[in-house]
């Protein structure tokens, strides 16, 4: 498992002019699986994603694609776990 910490280079205004295909990418993400959570950071200063069943050089692939990334809005600081025990229904983060 993943956590991609996202913090902010540039003042909000400016990241939330990417903020919609930020989404779109963080949407489709979810879809495929690999994202299982995502959510902005209070106070607002960046987010945090949560991945898995993918690799180091995966995740590396997916983040050099996000707009944010592109748009040198943010940056992530990302890092890995061994998750070894889940409550019923999280066992997703043992992949």
């Amino acid at each position: 498992m993943f956590l991609l910490l996202g913090r902010y280079l540039k003042p909000v205004d400016e990241v939330e002019e990417h903020l919609d295909a930020h989404r779109a990418w963080v949407r489709d993400h979810v879809k495929a699986g690999v994202f299982i959570a995502a959510g902005r950071e209070i106070p607002l200063q960046g987010g945090l994603i949560v991945a898995t069943g993918v690799t180091p050089d995966e995740v590396d692939a997916i983040i050099a694609k996000d707009p944010y990334f592109i748009q040198k809005v943010a940056e992530y600081d990302v890092r890995e776990y061994d998750v070894v025990l889940a409550t019923p229904g999280t066992e997703a983060l043992q992949g």
